[in-house]
């Protein structure tokens, strides 16, 4: 069976999470990787598998390889998948060969009372006021805030001393957009490694598993070894025929451009070779955590020094 979480991103998170909950998965989302797909999914001895594909930073080109795993999986292995905002093509499939299950941002009716019930889910107590300047964040054009960096907001403020005023919630609450796994990626490119460390443990305190993180750190570095085996045969490649042949978002081809144009063939080999040991060490019983302080490290130095 193939479930497939849309709509506002943390909230389809949350479903997805608990879903495996109910379903005796671990919460462990994995990247769109073919390979580890059917590898999750396959079960064994004591039962069907299962997999939590997070689809987030899916590129339009690698949905069919995924597609086929997908069709070609038994019967019993359970899929949840999370894809926020899925192309065209991707709802039809749904639509014929998965349940879907939406959860839209709520409305400014709703908003409040979700703010509300998320700041009593984490032992605060809020006044009216406050519940309504932090439901007005969400969405606001200047500064706009979602519902995961307004959950990590209500976080920050169980560490402060009561009462919760207005006016002091409104000094405590930051107005800036919620931490981007490629702002880690990038930094270990540039060799920064002081920020790369700080943002790992960011991203580690605002809940995301340290295998997930490795994932997207070896998925992002495999888009950047693609860009640059294209630059390799056309050095006059820009950001346009590169979102085109990996089928990437512009901003995202900016990126990866940029990235494969700042580095080596070897050291973007020795990247990867860094993240698949790292992986292979964070499943073999060490600890995840310091494995991936260590491809961060290694990143760093190989590509900053």
């Amino acid at each position: 069976m193939i479930l497939v979480f849309t709509g506002e991103p943390f909230l389809a998170r949350e479903a997805l999470l608990q879903e495996a909950q109910l379903q005796g998965l671990p919460p462990r989302l994995v990247p769109p990787d073919p390979a580890v797909v059917a590898r999750e999914a396959q079960g064994g001895l004591f039962g069907p598998g299962g997999a939590l594909v997070d689809l987030r930073e899916l590129a339009e080109t690698e949905w069919k390889p995924l597609r086929e795993v997908l069709e070609a999986l038994p019967r019993g292995a359970l899929v949840l998948l999370l894809d926020p905002k899925p192309s065209a093509s991707r709802s039809r499939w749904y639509t014929e060969k998965a349940q879907r299950r939406d959860h839209p941002t709520p409305g400014p009716r709703e908003l409040a009372q979700w703010v509300a019930n998320r700041a009593r889910h984490h032992g605060l107590k809020l006044s009216g006021a406050v519940v309504s300047y932090l439901a007005g964040l969400v969405g606001g054009r200047e500064n706009p805030m979602g519902l995961e960096a307004l959950d990590q907001e209500l976080r920050k403020l169980t560490l402060a001393a009561p009462p919760l005023t207005l006016e002091r919630v409104q000094a405590l609450v930051a107005l800036e957009p919620p931490l981007s796994g490629f702002e880690l990626v990038r930094a270990t490119a540039e060799g920064r490694l002081a920020q790369a460390l700080r943002l790992g443990q960011e991203l580690l305190g605002r809940g995301e598993d340290p295998l997930r993180i490795l994932g997207a750190l070896s998925w992002q570095y495999v888009r950047v070894a693609r860009a640059w085996a294209l630059l390799r045969d056309d050095p006059l490649l820009g950001e346009g025929g590169l979102a085109k042949a990996l089928g990437l978002h512009p901003l995202a081809a900016k990126q990866v451009l940029l990235l494969a144009k700042g580095m080596s063939g070897e050291a973007v080999g020795r990247a990867l070779e860094i993240l698949l040991e790292a992986e292979q060490a964070a499943k073999t019983g060490k600890d995840p955590r310091l494995a991936l302080e260590r491809a961060v490290v290694g990143l760093c130095s190989l590509l900053g020094g």
